[in-house]
């Protein structure tokens, strides 16, 4: 399913870019606690007073994402975006949306770990299609929400069964959300991905704002917003032929910029790199999985009856782990727990993402 948004939830978020600088936040993110101009003293907002652990609302409404809950209006200053490249989340529809405090810019000196200005918000949908309707329904909205440095709430809001009527606060997660296998991840789980980024935004970040698709607001349109400190000092293309840059993009977006690289992923011991460093844009030959994948031999994951293992194996699919473990789910077909990559949250194979994977690995090949 693609991973765009339907028009239905953007309500006015489509205004400029510049809208995210001049607009202040909603009255709600004081946590709900509102003044009474009459009497002079704080009454209780009812919903919004209820905080939770790090002091966020427990309820989306006053997240400060819609100006009006009814219609489901985006509020000014708050831009939605789409980034070219595009993270699997088990067929769901999603749209994101990003609002940062007046005036202050995104730090991106280093291009490949940006740092976020405090009182930054970034919000993500989830829509999972309905047996009863044509229309996929919200399920949860995650939120990040920077509190200062290196304190980010990561959160997610679980929709009423009709996806909208209200969304509250889901701390520990679901396992089976849908009925069909969707799993909401716990607040605590956020952080196996997100601590993978020095500021802990994986989605919006220079390649995948660069990429062709990319929406909303993409690298160059940031650039001239003046909403970032500095530009690339040329364009960000993932390289090769179709092919090859299919791939390259998606293992960054899906495995790289969470797990797989040298800065800060859970897997940096592997020494197995798939993230799209500015620096690796030259060429494939040049980019991390190329250098610390292919032919490369694996040494942490054997596959039985394979041989030799490589975690990418030119012109073999059945020696190339990246392939097999991207190409099942534990518990189904008997795969084990422990094999799947990627190793949580999610219950159903990326077919279109694992045959370019697969197409990558075959290219030049006899038959292939």
């Amino acid at each position: 399913m693609p991973d765009t948004a339907p028009d239905t939830t953007s309500g006015d978020a489509a205004a400029g870019p510049d809208a995210s600088m001049d607009s202040a936040a909603p009255d709600a993110d004081d946590g709900g606690r509102l003044p009474d101009a009459d009497a002079g003293v704080i009454v209780d907002a009812g919903p919004c007073a209820v905080l939770g652990p790090s002091g966020e609302p427990t309820d989306l409404a006053c997240t400060g994402l819609y100006s009006d809950w009814t219609t489901k209006t985006v509020t000014p200053g708050v831009v939605q975006y789409t980034p070219g490249l595009q993270l699997w989340s088990d067929g769901a529809v999603k749209t994101r949306w990003i609002q940062l405090p007046p005036g202050q810019p995104i730090d991106t000196s280093n291009m490949d770990e940006w740092t976020f200005p405090n009182g930054t918000k970034i919000w993500k949908e989830f829509r999972l299609p309905a047996f009863d309707s044509a229309t996929p329904l919200r399920i949860e909205t995650r939120l990040l929400w920077k509190l200062g440095p290196n304190n980010w709430v990561r959160t997610t809001y679980r929709w009423s069964d009709d996806g909208e009527t209200s969304a509250t606060e889901l701390l520990n997660g679901e396992l089976d959300a849908n009925g069909a296998g969707y799993e909401v991840p716990s607040q605590f789980e956020c952080n196996d991905c997100h601590n993978g980024r020095l500021d802990g935004v994986l989605g919006f970040e220079a390649v995948a704002l660069s990429a062709p698709g990319a929406s909303g607001w993409t690298l160059p349109e940031l650039v001239e917003a003046g909403v970032v400190t500095a530009a690339p000092a040329g364009q960000l293309t993932v390289p090769g032929d179709p092919i090859e840059s299919a791939a390259l993009g998606w293992m960054h977006m899906n495995c790289g910029t969470a797990c797989h690289n040298g800065g800060q992923g859970e897997a940096e011991s592997s020494g197995f790199f798939l993230r799209l460093d500015v620096a690796t844009l030259g060429s494939v030959a040049s980019t991390e999985a190329y250098t610390t994948g292919w032919n490369v031999p694996s040494t942490t994951f054997h596959i039985p009856d394979a041989g030799t293992t490589y975690r990418f194996h030119a012109c073999d699919l059945g020696s190339s782990a990246a392939y097999v473990r991207a190409d099942v789910r534990a518990g189904v077909d008997g795969t084990p727990y422990g094999i799947q990559m990627p190793p949580i949250d999610s219950h159903v194979v990326d077919v279109a993402g694992v045959a370019e994977l697969a197409a990558w690995i075959s290219e030049g090949c006899d038959g292939g």
